[in-house]
């Protein structure tokens, strides 16, 4: 016996199934952003604080700042691995890194579903693998399909002109 879309909204017992399901999703969805930030931590700290913590990002001149909540701002432990950006400066969709061996990109974007989940709007962080390969930290897959930015031609170098990946 199949059920129909309408049974399936009207049973309770389905309906307290799927809004369990959905707190676990959400859960693990929190733990995952969670630990990738930890790894933010590692490889580009912050002057002070923890990217746990944050609550935007934006680039100010060739620097990127780190707000929180009580309205105070650092920088990067080392300003030089931040490299390029997409988007405006006052509120970038994407965030390029380098620790001198690859490239990790934060997209930010709080009209997601993941990005409205968090406090900063990390939609995703993803970590250049090689070439054109990038693993997803959020969703926990290698990404291949290029993206616009990474074509090169909407990175925008923290200096200005374009940024283009090696």
């Amino acid at each position: 016996m199949t059920m129909t879309a309408l049974q399936i909204e009207t049973d309770p017992m389905i309906q307290q199934q799927l809004q369990q399901l959905t707190a676990l999703n959400d859960a693990h969805h929190r733990q995952v952003l969670d630990y990738s930030k930890a790894m933010l931590d590692k490889l580009f700290p912050l002057e002070q604080g923890s990217h746990q913590q944050v609550k935007s990002y934006v680039v100010y001149y060739q620097h990127l700042l780190a707000f929180f909540a009580n309205g105070q701002s650092t920088g990067l432990q080392n300003p030089a691995q931040f490299v390029a950006l997409c988007g405006s400066k006052e509120q970038p969709q994407t965030l390029l890194f380098n620790d001198g061996s690859r490239h990790l990109e934060i997209s930010l974007s709080r009209h997601s579903d993941r990005g409205s989940a968090d406090c900063a709007g990390i939609e995703d962080i993803q970590l250049q693998l090689a070439g054109e390969e990038w693993f997803s930290l959020v969703r926990g897959t290698v990404v291949t399909t290029q993206k616009q930015c990474r074509s090169g031609a909407c990175y925008t170098h923290k200096a200005g002109g374009d940024y283009r990946l090696k």
